[in-house]
């Protein structure tokens, strides 16, 4: 399970609180109906109901808790070893274009192994406890909200609030509002289950992948690495992009290694904050080209995450108010809500809109500017032919067929896949066309598409495409080289793909084909 999965488990299981706690509102008010207001009574009941509340609560979430605390430790685990698998690759095509490896680290024993898993189980440790802190706090709020809407609820009433349904509404605005904000950060923000599971676990599979990668670094007597920027950068750490490091903190580097600063003080400085959108590769002397970020290139991080921030901040105001409008009582309320809610949806979507013309535009930028070039070159690179104007956003992924194809409308109806990223246009078993019918892009140019790619969060790639799975005399296929270079599982269609009106597809003349799916280096070379 991806991390966004786990935090979206969270988000339902708040949902959920919050659901059962309006519908006992809801149970009790049909009751008063029958046999009239008594208030007294009223709040007996409901504190009868929000002990039931409490206990099966505590019985079917603290199940789940269980089951997601253990999909954290997997996906932690394989974090790790996606990023041992994927530094290897990288270390063999470097040493392929002439790097040489200086000797292998005699701490590369059993006992190195086990101080590396000592890290990882640290790690999944810290991370599962802190975890388990945040759902004992969220069923306690939820405990506490509950109680306190209860006698919100005959305050509101004895003061005139009128109705049932106001005095209730009323009672239960603020928690509405806010969510089971049950987290409390160091500056007093405090925060829902869901959003800080979003943030603990992000910054826990990174550093798990960084474990990963650094492990492997440290067999091959590699300590070097470069700062790079993924999603667009993040300028608060746009000072450390592009420049060389000793890693001390993953790869067991020292300052005796080398004459560049240590990563621990780049860190100790901000790198890698939770969130941080930047990361770390390997660093090749003579080939890793080094790209320090612009005055104009920090502009538009700063420019972007402005714009992040505002429809972030859209998106929460949306979810606030369409959920005040799904349990108020009050029919007025609910209709001022959801206008509320709506106008907040128009300007999230607007926010979304022109993010996704800067990303596309930065792809762009990237290639004229040679970042890509850089990047990926590759014999079956067009770059001057590539055009990302008919770039087209799918529900998880993006396409790119030419203009006036019928595919542009098909392919919007295909229904995603849990886990998956879509990328569609048209294939071949080594290249694919990018907005065109004629090969031009290579598995390495479109995995630095996808990477730069806002929407796109580390899932798996499936590729709507043309044979771009089918493996030729045993040379790799399109897809597998993109699952190499991008560290994930890559599924392509073996034969040629047909998109049908209704967004149902088959892959071969009388379906004959199969969809494959490649995992990063699996037959342990890198072509």
């Amino acid at each position: 399970m991806a991390d966004y999965d786990i935090s979206k488990a969270f988000e339902t299981i708040e949902n959920e609180l919050i659901d059962s706690m309006m519908r006992n509102f809801k149970h009790h008010r049909a009751e008063e109906e029958k046999e009239g207001y008594n208030w007294s009574q009223w709040q007996s009941e409901q504190l009868k109901s929000l002990e039931q509340y409490r206990r099966t609560n505590q019985k079917k979430y603290g199940k789940q808790f269980s089951t997601l605390n253990k999909k954290i430790e997997e996906m932690l685990k394989t974090a790790m070893a996606d990023g041992n698998a994927k530094q290897e690759a990288e270390i063999l095509k470097a040493i392929k274009k002439g790097f040489k490896v200086g000797k292998v680290s005699p701490s590369a024993t059993g006992e190195f192994f086990k101080v590396n898993d000592r890290k990882l189980d640290a790690l999944i440790n810290a991370t599962k406890s802190d975890m388990e802190k945040a759902e004992t706090a969220i069923l306690r709020m939820s405990n506490d909200k509950y109680r306190k809407a209860i006698f919100n609820a005959q305050v509101y009433a004895n003061s005139g609030a009128g109705t049932y349904e106001k005095a209730v509404d009323m009672a239960v605005k603020d928690m509405l509002q806010a969510g089971l904000n049950c987290v409390e950060y160091r500056n007093g923000a405090r925060h829902t289950l869901s959003d800080y599971a979003d943030m603990a676990i992000r910054t826990a599979n990174k550093r798990a992948y960084l474990y990963g990668e650094g492990q492997k670094r440290q067999e091959w007597g590699i300590s070097l690495v470069v700062v790079n920027s993924r999603q667009g950068g993040c300028p608060d750490c746009a000072q450390y992009i592009g420049r060389v490091f000793i890693d001390d903190v993953y790869s067991g580097g020292s300052k005796a290694d080398s004459k560049y600063p240590l990563l621990s003080e780049a860190i100790a400085g901000g790198l890698f904050h939770p969130r941080c959108k930047d990361s770390t590769s390997t660093y090749y002397e003579g080939i890793t080209s080094l790209e320090p970020v612009s005055s104009e290139e920090l502009t538009q991080m700063e420019e972007r995450e402005t714009l992040e921030t505002k429809q972030q901040n859209a998106e929460r105001q949306e979810k606030r108010y369409n959920r005040l409008a799904q349990h108020s009582l009050d029919e007025n309320n609910k209709i001022k809500y959801q206008n509320r809610a709506d106008d907040w949806h128009t300007s999230n979507e607007e926010y979304k809109e022109k993010l996704d013309e800067i990303i596309e535009n930065s792809v762009e930028n990237s290639s004229e500017s040679g970042i890509i070039e850089l990047r990926s070159v590759d014999a079956r690179d067009k770059l001057k032919d590539i055009d990302t104007s008919n770039i087209q956003k799918l529900k998880s992924g993006f396409s790119c067929f030419p203009k006036g194809d019928l595919l542009n409308q098909f392919i919007k109806k295909v229904k995603s896949k849990d886990g998956y990223y879509d990328v569609g246009m048209h294939g071949t078993p080594t290249a694919m066309c990018f907005g065109t019918d004629a090969p031009n892009t290579s598995p390495r140019l479109l995995a630095d598409v996808i990477r730069r790619r806002k929407d796109y969060n580390g899932e798996n790639i499936r590729l709507l495409s043309c044979s771009t799975g089918k493996i030729v005399d045993g040379n790799y296929c399109f897809a597998e080289e993109l699952s190499n270079a991008l560290g994930v599982c890559v599924e392509a269609p073996s034969d040629v793909l047909y998109i049908r009106s209704n967004g149902t597809f088959s892959v071969g003349e009388e379906e004959t084909g199969k969809m494959i799916t490649y995992k990063p280096n699996q037959r342990g070379r890198i072509k």
